[in-house]
């Protein structure tokens, strides 16, 4: 296929995902993630995140939030040493973290081309009782997080219905961007 064909049909999906009003695809270098925004959240610009959204609701803390994210490796990355890093570093840099699992399942995320179906959701509690949930995703060359981030106990739970929805919603695809001189 010509590159002009190519942009064409990369134009076409941006606007039918945009006329759906709710799915998003976030593009990295080594992978394109679709994801489905729950029901009354809202995407909000973030200068550190292409994908940022927040309940739409007034009087919601500035800690309730969820994104998602690819971090692109040269290597295959492991699930669990990307967990163990990441829990290393908050264990050393936050003060009285509380780290924890949840036991949830998403038939959505199996072995393909690109991802291996490997997953975890790992939860953090802070001191300040600000609470996070992380889907991690293994693929190839790529790990896929789902962020939820809420104030307190009360917000998770009554957050963690959208984060599972969204989560449900992830598609995750290899791709290859490369710079056209």
């Amino acid at each position: 296929m010509r590159i002009t064909q190519k942009i064409i049909i990369l134009i076409c999906l941006i606007f039918s995902t945009y006329s759906i009003g709710q799915s998003k695809m976030i593009v990295g270098n080594k992978h394109t993630i679709f994801v489905e925004i729950p029901k009354d959240w809202i995407q909000v610009q973030n200068d550190q995140l292409p994908f940022f959204i927040k309940p739409d609701e007034k009087n919601v803390s500035d800690l309730t939030y969820m994104y998602a994210y690819g971090i692109d490796y040269d290597i295959n990355p492991k699930l669990d040493e990307w967990i163990d890093g990441n829990n290393k570093y908050l264990i050393e840099n936050e003060k009285g973290v509380k780290i924890g699992s949840l036991d949830l399942k998403f038939e959505n995320i199996k072995k393909d081309n690109y991802s291996n179906g490997n997953y975890k959701i790992v939860t953090y509690e802070y001191e300040n009782k600000r609470k996070e949930c992380l889907l991690i995703i293994e693929c190839k060359n790529t790990i896929v997080t789902v962020v939820l981030s809420t104030s307190n106990d009360l917000e998770f739970m009554k957050y963690l219905k959208s984060f599972e929805e969204i989560s449900k919603s992830t598609k995750i695809l290899g791709t290859t961007l490369k710079v056209q001189e």
